[in-house]
């Protein structure tokens, strides 16, 4: 039975050891019975979980050592099993070579969405399976990477020293880590940075990360990188203050650069002004002046072109009859006086 064991904290205090029961009603009978193969602890140290021969998976409050939730995932004994370090999740590796990420909601337990309401019942589902089809490879380890969205595992084939790395939702192959022609024994994940390691047969461990690039343009802008190195030779008047010209001027070096920083800042103060898109001025050349109201737009002028066939006088007396050319006001006396 697996058993629990808690270390005190003084020196002469002796570690306590609990065993585990695996006695809950829930539990199929047929792996109640089953030894326990591997185990970890979950987020908190509030549950531990415990894989079996018979391919279940027991998670056991640490508090009470009672088993709050099961699953039996295959027929197949369960290797190894690791938890996510950045949610709930547990993975784990079987006899069967079929690696599976299951999605744990225990109450009282922290996820990434959300957390779970002590009203919820308790479950172990299996969200992704992982396997090599075509090889039939047995894993040497499965494990979350430091991001926690990541699946990574090496392989026991041959004398092949590969690490796979697969995303967690869909199971597709991100990477593959082509190492020695070396059996590998095991791996391990960095728990913050992108670093992983690998024992081979031969006791040789190696230490896995990407190189991070220089980018220095962007801490430098109009920095220019060299493939290799440049002579660079020196003028005898890149010190002096004042530089003889070919045509036998003078040129005040110093002026010149106080010059050229002026220009600078006000190319700069020219780009920098703020333009106003939002305000427009109502053009005169596309305004009614007899309108009242300001937003009524602008009227587009239109060119009046006379028919060949009538003559100029026609079209005249034509307007002259729409808009007449006097008008009449009426005096005090009544009579009317013609403008």
């Amino acid at each position: 039975a697996p058993s629990l064991v808690t270390i005190g904290k003084g020196e002469s205090a002796e570690p306590m050891i609990q065993q585990i029961q695996i006695s809950a009603e829930s539990v199929d009978q047929k792996t109640k019975a089953a030894s326990s193969t591997c185990c970890c602890f979950g987020k908190k140290g509030i549950y531990a979980f415990f894989g079996t021969s018979k391919g279940a998976i027991h998670a056991v409050h640490t508090a009470t050592l009672e088993v709050t939730c099961s699953v039996k995932l295959s027929s197949s004994a369960v290797n190894t099993v690791a938890r996510n370090p950045r949610g709930s999740d547990i993975v784990t590796s079987s006899s069967d070579r079929i690696l599976r990420v299951c999605e744990v909601y225990l109450p009282g337990q922290e996820t990434r969405r959300k957390v779970v309401a002590a009203g919820t019942p308790p479950s172990i589902t299996v969200i992704t399976k992982i396997q090599d089809i075509v090889n039939r490879v047995h894993w040497a380890q499965a494990l979350f990477s430091s991001s926690g969205d990541y699946i990574v595992s090496g392989i026991q084939h041959k004398a092949e020293h590969n690490i796979y790395i697969w995303d967690k939702l869909s199971g597709s192959l991100v990477k593959m880590l082509t190492g020695p022609n070396e059996l590998l024994e095991d791996c391990a994940v960095h728990p913050l940075r992108a670093i992983y390691a690998s024992v081979s047969t031969f006791g040789i461990i190696y230490m896995w990360t990407r190189v991070p690039q220089q980018n220095w343009n962007a801490f430098a802008p109009g920095f220019r990188e060299l493939e290799e190195n440049i002579d660079y030779t020196e003028s005898e008047d890149i010190f002096d203050r004042r530089i003889v010209q070919e045509n036998g001027g003078t040129v005040d070096c110093v002026l010149e650069r106080i010059l050229q920083d002026a220009h600078a800042v006000a190319g700069a103060d020219e780009t920098e002004m703020d333009i106003d898109v939002d305000i427009t001025d109502n053009d005169p050349l596309f305004s009614d002046s007899d309108s009242q109201s300001e937003d009524d737009g602008f009227v587009i002028p239109v060119r009046v072109e006379c028919d060949d066939k009538l003559p100029p006088t026609t079209v005249l007396s034509e307007l002259e009859a729409q808009q007449p050319l006097t008008n009449d006001v009426p005096t005090e006396s009544g009579q009317t006086i013609t403008e």
